[in-house]
Formats: C-alpha cells, sequence, structure tokens
C-alpha cells in the first residue's frame, strides 16, 4: 500500500477542529526541529540564532488556529535573509533544514484559516522527509550507526504501520503521529493539550526522532 494514497491517514485530520489541527501541524513541525537547530546552517544564508528561535518558539506559544502575530513577525524577519534573496545548491542535511523552514512558512501563512488540507500538508512534509532521508541511506554507501536497534524496532512496530513498506524513519514518524493525533482527538476542543503531562510526553516523542534523524543527517560527509 502506497502511504501517500490512503485517505485514512487523513481521516484523523478531517475529525479535528481549527484547534487541534494547528497542534497536529505544530507537532509534525516539531519532528523536523532539530535539524534547525542542531546542525549548522551556511554563514552564507544569514540566518540569525535569535530569529530562528523566535520562529520557532512564537508557533509553540499558540496553538489556536488563529492568527499568531508573533509567529507573523518572526517569518518577516526571516524573510530579511540573505537565504530568500538568492539561489543555493544545499548539501543533503541543508535540504532537510530548508523543508523543515518551508513548512513553518506553509503553517505561518494558514494559520486564521488552518483548512483540513493545510492541515495536511504540513504533516505530510514530516512523511515526505521521513520517507526521503530512508530511500537516501538505502542507497548511499555511508553507514549510520544504529542499524541493528532500526531493524529490531521495525520488527516490532504493528501492521498497520509496516503495511506502507517504509524505512524506519517513514514507519517511526507514522507511529509518533499516530500518537499524536490520538491524543489530540481523545482531548477536549478547547484543551491545551501540550500543557499537559501527556502533551510534555507527545513532544519528547517528537524531540527523540527529531534527534535521531539530526545524527542519521550529519553522518553524511559534506562536499
Amino acid at each position: 500500500m502506497d502511504w501517500r494514497d490512503d485517505e485514512t491517514l487523513s481521516t484523523q485530520i478531517r475529525a479535528m477542529s481549527r484547534r487541534q489541527r494547528n497542534q497536529a501541524a505544530y507537532l509534525a513541525l516539531r519532528r523536523l526541529e532539530r535539524p534547525l537547530v542542531g546542525i549548522p546552517m551556511p554563514e552564507s544564508w544569514g540566518v540569525e540564532a535569535s530569529v530562528m528561535n523566535a520562529l520557532l518558539r512564537s508557533g509553540e506559544a499558540q496553538m489556536d488556529g488563529e492568527v499568531n502575530r508573533e509567529l507573523q513577525q518572526a517569518v518577516i524577519d526571516l524573510h530579511a535573509a540573505p537565504l530568500f534573496q538568492s539561489e543555493i545548491e544545499p548539501e543533503f542535511a541543508q535540504s532537510f533544514q530548508l523543508e523543515a523552514i518551508n513548512g513553518w512558512l506553509m503553517l505561518g501563512d494558514a494559520l486564521g484559516e488552518l483548512s483540513e488540507a493545510q492541515t495536511d500538508k504540513v504533516i505530510s512534509l514530516a512523511r515526505e522527509l521521513a520517507d526521503y532521508l530512508d530511500k537516501y541511506m538505502e542507497n548511499s554507501l555511508t553507514v549510520v550507526a544504529g542499524e541493528v536497534d532500526r531493524e529490531r524496532y521495525l520488527a516490532g512496530v504493528d501492521e498497520r504501520f509496516t503495511s506502507y513498506g517504509m524505512g524506519y524513519f517513514g514507519t517511526r514518524n507514522l507511529v509518533v503521529e499516530g500518537a499524536c493525533h490520538e491524543a489530540i482527538l481523545a482531548s477536549s476542543v478547547n484543551e491545551e493539550l501540550l500543557s499537559s503531562v501527556l502533551g510534555r510526553q507527545l513532544l519528547e516523542l517528537c524531540d527523540e526522532y527529531s534527534n535521531e534523524m539530526t545524527l542519521a543527517l550529519t553522518a553524511f560527509p559534506v562536499d
């Protein structure tokens, strides 16, 4: 089964309120956060750490699906970086950073509306990058540490996640995504889920996954 054609992956999003969709989109971007802060960006991009931190924290501070003025300002400040005024040929890890930044720009543009389709687009970005990393690892001569552990993980995952035939990162992303969406839908419509004990556990799950993705990305040589 191709995960891109499986409507069941979008069914939960259609059952969410706008506030809940904002939480789901944020958690998807949280799974892509560590490459932004854990891998140095090229100096030529001119992206200040303070600007990136403002982008990430403003998105975390307000998750009700409404217009977020602080996030809008952070996006404006980010757009002032040379990164957006020049053509670049990114290294492999840098391509992940650019896509993660693009995810934040998509979320910033969507707030105030944040339709099911817009939410699905942000969440699909995390799936796409996980699948891309798996395929790159498979076709590369670079050995990424932890192969035995990754194989052991896949052997123990429920069939509903392995049925797509994805690799480790693609499968694990779906597992974490599933846990996040299940918790979001089980919460009340107006609940601040991510400030709860369960919410902090979800954030830890996303961060653990994101850290592991970052370690894999930094294993590949830079030209």
